[in-house]
């Protein structure tokens, strides 16, 4: 037989190179391992290999004389294996001078996401490439009388570079180990004269470098990675690593042989016992130095480790081993059959273990681990990571009969999960009760004990945070992070638009689109996890269907859940309405911006988008309309704009004659590069080359060809656009290159400068002092270009009012008509948070995530369990964001129920952002400025509305008028709720609708709070608490327009010290924990400046401070300088001369104005909807005087206009009982 013949002398060659040391190089066997059980895999080789080849184990097994060693795993560490698909190791005996490796420090997180591996798989990786593992026992306990033949119980210390851990065992536990092992060796020997193995065996005799490739991949299989030449998974980092970390290949010793002592612990005497401590370790440590030996399963899980064990960003290395857990313990109620109830009664325990646990349940093997602040359980026959849990206040741990039935049982629950698990001892089982309690009470007491305000998490000191006015800087800071990230995306949304643009205008094509944005990182290898609400489709048109599947489909690591099941978990009318961003688990961005269309905005709130749209006027004769050039676009010297527009002309005759022609840009051949473009996006730049053309002298704009038409509407020239691709993308780049102007400064800045202008600090220097800080967020481009590209492209360019959402798959199609109807300009604030408070808020997403993976899609390893970063030692890089950042203390709150986070208890509930807010509300000092969606709040004991934010205002402002101190509320909420319809129409039910909630709260009604201040003794309220909403106006085809500014924050400043910002709105909806889903941070100021209260010197907040400074600055129009103003201090928020003289009568005034120009729905003039119908049918001064229109718009200062407190009081604005809208149960709309 030749393969026998092969295989014997493969057998001697091995011996003689393990037992003499002689080097025979190039040698190649292979051999399988063995199945499961107690013997792990080298118990069932070693079954196979006493039927097929006895001969090759007399050796190991039979000895003529008593020994006190056995040496029989003489293998030196030269001889490793690589493994190439199966379970069958392929063995190489290496050149030894090659046997080194580069030393590293860590293995990346993103190892966690590894395809799994099953664990007696050859192809594990557990270990650090190149760092030993220290073997130290530190301790041991005798006993006699309970373990006569082990009686010895050590306690291993292992050091593995930075983790340490220890272990308890046994000397059979040893022994085991050995005998595994002995056999695995033995195992080795066997022929498989099959083809495949043939195949592979001449494969590498072929492989003239394998020497050197098995030198370091030998060390690697000890770690991370595997040789990419094998099919393997991973890459190749070791060069990488070295040069990292710059150090020299420090090559590994030679390891000594490993002795194994035959004696067993009840022959040991208590004086040899210090001897037997020093045999075992040196046995454990010369066996660890051997790769062969160190990867063997049996190993492994004598060592309780596994491939999370040495990942330091999940911290320590923690408690790890096997298990055996009770099916149906996921949830109480699933345990098995109890006889409908019959058990749960006076049954005895043991009856009822029996019956439920033996007759009706089965027990799975499991490998359980415990981290810092969370545990679960991988299942070995495949390594998918089964569960993930996360240690919370609801965490108990229980042992014994009464609680699981067993001596060896333990019982485990928490908020969202409920396990029974069993060990082999009553020993185990204590040693993992106390560890599990050990961490509960340590390292994840910030999440097991209480906090403040009831939250889940802890105030955290010295967290950086900072805050964004409007959707335009937060949307570029988000892009800038999600291009920086390097591990992991969380994103969670109420409404996710994929095609939307982080910055604007589009100028580089659509390489910031949100959607190209999470493609590239998904290329990059970054993992990405997108949590959407999933809506009903006949009440919203957010199509979150459609989001899902555009993200889907740009990459395999972009991994979406809609959530939750409407019928199945019976959730009809509450929504997750969390709004958040989280990289890498490190920075945090929450707010009330979804990701989504209409959000985009910034200070200025445009009204209008035409782009290089040109659109008739009634003076217009032959129908087109001429553009105004450019005034920011100057000459220089040599004419060089002028150059510029000129090929751009001679561009676009060039293209019209050849549209083939090739182009040498470099846009084409890498279409995600910056401005690179893509089809529908092209419009973008085609849009600003033509409006670049329509600027040419009209005699130069004459030599076009006559096929290229002028002044047309975009959808009429949307044919010729194609004409005039090259010439957009020519442009485009030439600006970007930056052609000066005869002052010196670029058309377009660099990206450096642009990012330095979208900054809100930058407060020394500013040419206003004080009032001046912080800048508001601009990019340079949108103020320098005339007729350039549209900011709201397709349906971002929206009017909720006019018409809501529909047909969102068509992204680039209007929704409603640019030349005649305006957009709603949208208000929003937002913030960001590092370090540990960023960690706390992926710790909500991961918990939720981790409870719809287990409801939707528990079998499908395509959605994994994401598993919560350790709190030390957090890697914060200082330039990662672009903002200024303050030191505060912050704590993440939410709003939390067992439909949303997957409690257990369906009457666990959190609330804490209801808590927070009213805390802060009764310890206010001075002021509460409050910016909402909605104000939903009654009285206490009031039998439809529950929250309390009302009832604590009431109490804090009586007890104020009762002390004789100033105080003021200022409250600022949108004129109409943002739902689509007429408000006086038979469309408008659900506007009136919110309309009649938010007035019964605030003027209308015993419960509202106004008529309660006036009931209390307070007849001047407006003393204490003001109302107000944001407005602005603008021209539209040479006419004044006007349009609300939809009011979207959801924040809280309080004496300019405390700031509660996020997505929960003040209705019940958002604050009672069991309704929609939502998330906050409370942030408190820890350093402090000069401020003023009331007139009196005050420490006021740089975070809070800063903040209520902008929005009152903002809202007053007092961003930019205007040389025909007197200057405005608002330093002062208390002070008199600012509360009266400057904010309620410059929202007076302003509010008289548009009801004097614009004849503005709402206003108090109409109380009913009679009068609706006639005050819009009496002429504004838009009509009587045209000429006097201009003069009475300049003197409106700002956005601030006040609440029609009288808008439609005398009309009953609940939905009637007849229509859909009445059918509703009543708390759906608060």
């Amino acid at each position: 037989d030749d393969t026998g013949t092969a295989s014997s002398n493969l057998t001697a060659q091995l011996d003689q190179q393990g037992c003499h040391g002689t080097d025979s190089r190039g040698a190649y066997y292979n051999g399988t391992t063995g199945g499961s059980g107690d013997g792990g895999a080298g118990g069932g080789a070693g079954a196979g290999a006493a039927g097929h080849h006895d001969a090759s184990l007399a050796c190991y097994s039979i000895r003529s004389e008593p020994e006190e060693y056995d040496e029989n795993l003489d293998a030196p560490d030269s001889v490793t294996y690589l493994s190439i698909g199966g379970n069958n190791p392929v063995l190489v005996i290496r050149e030894s001078d090659a046997d080194s490796v580069s030393p590293a420090s860590e293995i990346p997180y993103s190892y966690v996401y590894n395809t799994p591996v099953k664990f007696d798989s050859m192809r594990r990786h557990i270990f650090i490439p190149g760092l030993e593992i220290i073997v130290e026992i530190i301790d041991y306990e005798r006993s006699l009388t309970s373990h006569v033949l082990n009686p010895n119980l050590y306690t291993v210390k292992l050091t593995h570079g930075p983790f340490s851990w220890t272990i308890q065992k046994r000397y059979n536990h040893f022994r085991n180990l050995h005998q595994q092992l002995t056999t695995y060796r033995a195992s080795l020997h066997i022929p498989f004269p099959t083809k495949s193995h043939k195949e592979r065996r001449d494969s590498f005799r072929n492989m003239h470098t394998v020497h050197q490739a098995t030198a370091s991949v030998s060390r690697m299989l000890a770690g991370k990675l595997q040789n990419p030449m094998l099919n393997c998974s991973n890459t190749l980092f070791q060069p990488a690593m070295q040069q990292k970390l710059g150090k020299p290949l420090k090559k590994i010793k030679k390891s000594a042989l490993p002795r194994f002592p035959l004696k067993p612990d009840s022959l040991v005497s208590f004086d040899a016992i210090p001897q037997r401590i020093k045999q075992l370790e040196e046995y454990l440590y010369n066996l660890l130095n051997i790769s062969l030996y160190r990867n063997f399963h049996g190993t492994i899980n004598f060592l309780e480790v596994s491939h999370i064990s040495f990942i330091s960003a999940l911290g320590e290395k923690g408690k790890e081993g096997p298990i055996k857990k009770r099916t149906g313990s996921t949830r109480p109620g699933q345990s098995g059959c109890n006889f409908c109830g019959c058990l749960a009664g006076g049954c005895c325990v043991r009856c009822s273990y029996f019956c439920t646990d033996v007759l009706w349940s089965k027990w799975r093997n499991r490998w359980f681990f415990v981290k810092e602040t969370c545990f679960g359980y991988y299942r070995p026959k495949d390594g998918v990571l089964r569960c993930v849990v996360l240690f919370d206040q609801g965490f108990d741990i229980s042992s014994g009969m009464y609680s699981t039935g067993m001596r060896n049982g333990l019982q485990i629950a928490t908020n969202s999960r409920y396990l029974v698990i069993k060990y082999p001892t009553r020993r185990i089982a204590k040693e993992w009760m106390t560890h599990m309690k050990r961490v509960a009470n340590e390292s994840a007491r910030d999440f097991t004990l209480p906090n403040p305000h009831q939250s889940f998490a802890p105030s955290r000191p010295g967290v950086q945070a900072g805050w964004f006015v409007d959707g335009a800087g937060y949307m570029s800071a988000v892009a800038d992070a999600l291009e920086g990230a390097t591990e992991e995306i969380f994103i969670t949304d109420w409404m996710l638009s994929p095609e939307i643009y982080m910055k604007r205008p589009a100028i580089d094509g659509d390489y910031w689109r949100l959607d190209k944005i999470l493609k590239r990182k998904a290329e990059q290898g970054i993992k990405i996890f997108v949590l959407l609400f999933k809506e009903l489709d006949f009440a919203l048109g957010i199509n979150s269907y459609y989001s899902k599947a555009k993200l889907v489909e740009q990459h395999e690591n972009i991994k979406v859940m809609r959530h939750p099941d409407h019928a199945r978990a019976g959730i009809l009318f509450w929504a997750h309405h969390e709004k958040l961003v989280i990289i890498d688990q490190t920075y945090a961005f929450v707010g009330g911006i979804d990701l989504c269309y209409g959000r985009w905005d910034d200070y200025q709130h445009r009204l209008t988008d035409l782009g290089s749209i040109s659109s008739s006027t009634n003076s217009s004769a032959n129908n087109t309309t001429t553009r105004k050039p450019s005034t920011v676009v100057e000459l220089d010297e040599n004419g060089s704009v002028a150059n510029l527009l000129k090929s751009s002309k001679n561009i676009a005759i060039a293209t019209a004659v050849d549209r083939q022609a090739p182009t040498s840009n470099p846009a084409e051949k890498n279409p995600e590069a910056p401005g690179a473009m893509g089809d529908p996006p092209d419009r973008v730049l085609q849009a600003a080359a033509l409006a670049l053309t329509d600027q040419l002298p009209l005699e130069e704009r004459d030599e076009l060809p006559e096929n290229i038409k002028q002044n047309t509407p975009e959808m009429e020239r949307r044919n010729i656009m194609g004409m005039i691709k090259d010439m957009g993308r020519d442009l485009k780049n030439r600006i970007t290159l930056g052609v000066k102007s005869n002052v010196g400064s670029p058309i377009y800045l660099s990206e450096e400068e642009r990012r330095k202008k979208q900054l809100y600090g930058g407060e020394k220097g500013s040419p206003l002092g004080d009032l001046a800080s912080p800048q508001p967020f601009k990019n340079a481009t949108i103020f320098e270009l005339d007729g350039q590209a549209k900011l709201w492209i397709g349906k971002d360019y929206i009017n909720f009012i006019v018409k809501d959402f529909t047909n969102l798959d068509s992204p680039y199609a209007d929704l409603v008509d640019r030349t005649t109807t305006v957009r709603m300009p949208w208000h929003d604030v937002a913030t960001v948070v590092l370090g540990q408070a960023a960690r706390d808020v992926a710790r909500h997403f991961i918990e939720r995530w981790n409870a719809v993976k287990l409801e939707k899609c528990r079998e499908n390893a395509n959605f994994p369990y994401l598993l919560p970063k350790s709190y030390n030692d957090i890697r914060i890089d200082s330039k990662f964001l672009n903002v200024p950042l303050h030191h505060v203390t912050c704590q993440v709150l939410r709003s939390a129920s067992s439909w949303n986070c997957g409690f257990i208890e369906p009457d666990y509930v959190e609330q804490s952002i209801h808590e927070a807010y009213v805390q802060t509300i009764s310890k206010a000092q001075h002021y509460i400025y409050i910016e909402n969606q909605f104000f939903i709040s009654m009285e206490l004991g009031n039998s439809v509305v529950k929250n309390q934010i009302s009832e604590y205002l009431f109490k804090r402002i009586v007890r104020a008028h009762r002390e004789k101190k100033v105080f003021r509320v200022y409250v600022v909420m949108p004129l109409l709720p943002g739902f689509e319809g007429d408000v006086g129409g038979s469309s408008g039910i659900s506007l009136r609708a919110i309309t009649h909630w938010n007035y019964a709260s605030i003027s209308r009604g015993k419960s509202s709070l106004l008529e309660r201040l006036r009931a209390a003794g307070i007849q001047k309220p407006c003393d204490y608490i003001s109302f107000h909403s944001l407005r602005t106006n603008s021209t539209l085809n040479g006419m004044p327009v006007t349009e609300l500014i939809y009011v979207h924050s959801k924040l809280l400043i309080a004496d300019d010290k405390v700031v509660i910002c996020g997505s929960a709105n003040i209705n019940d909806r958002s604050l009672l924990g069991k309704r929609d889903s939502e998330v906050c941070v409370m942030i408190t100021d820890e350093s402090f400046e000069e401020g003023r209260m009331n007139g009196e010197s005050y420490p006021c907040g740089v975070y809070a401070g800063k903040l209520r400074k902008f929005l009152f600055r903002e809202h007053l129009g007092l961003l930019e300088p205007d040389p025909k103003r007197a200057p405005v201090d608002v330093t002062d928020p208390v002070i008199h001369t600012f509360w009266n003289d400057v904010w309620r009568r410059t929202s007076r005034r302003n509010t008289l104005i548009y009801d004097e120009v614009f004849r503005c729905i709402p206003s108090d003039n109409v109380q009913s909807f009679a009068m609706m119908k006639r005050f819009l049918e009496d002429k504004s001064l838009l009509q009587s005087n045209p000429e006097g229109i201009q003069q009475a718009v300049e003197r409106i200062e700002g956005y601030l206009v006040d609440l029609p407190l009288k808008f439609l009081c005398n009309e009953i604005l609940t939905p009637p009982n007849t229509s859909k809208e009445g059918i509703m149960p009543t708390y759906m709309w608060t």
